[in-house]
């Protein structure tokens, strides 16, 4: 990588949210967290820059689609990818009519989630 591409990784559950954190970085990329849609959208308002955004599906206060179309509204050039844990494929689609970029299933290794990220970013 040239530049150091930032993630904005956003999941309620504190384990999945470390894991992921932490092999995001050991890939090279700097990594931001927030525990929800709200703590997203500041981050993403207060950060300098962020270059993908992957958020789970399922939170409180606002779901993964609902900060998709947060985010589509503002920030209209930053790709977004939702994981969930309910591999549905009706709620794939409505995400990605939602604008989302990228959609994968918990559970999914480091590697999985990394071609998804190459093909979103790239």
């Amino acid at each position: 990588m040239d530049k150091t591409i930032t993630i904005l990784v956003v999941d309620d559950e504190k384990v999945q949210l470390e894991t992921l954190k932490r092999g995001l970085r050991t890939r090279g990329f700097q990594v931001c967290t927030a525990i929800n849609g709200r703590d997203a959208l500041k981050s993403l308002n207060n950060s300098g820059k962020v270059d993908l955004v992957i958020t789970d599906y399922t939170m409180p206060e606002m779901n993964g689609v609902e900060l998709c179309d947060k985010i589509r509204d503002t920030f209209k050039n930053i790709p977004v990818i939702i994981m969930t844990a309910f591999g549905d494929k009706e709620i794939a689609l409505d995400a990605l009519r939602h604008g989302c970029n990228g959609f994968i299933d918990k559970p999914f290794t480091l590697d999985e989630l990394m071609n998804l990220v190459n093909r979103v970013i790239i």
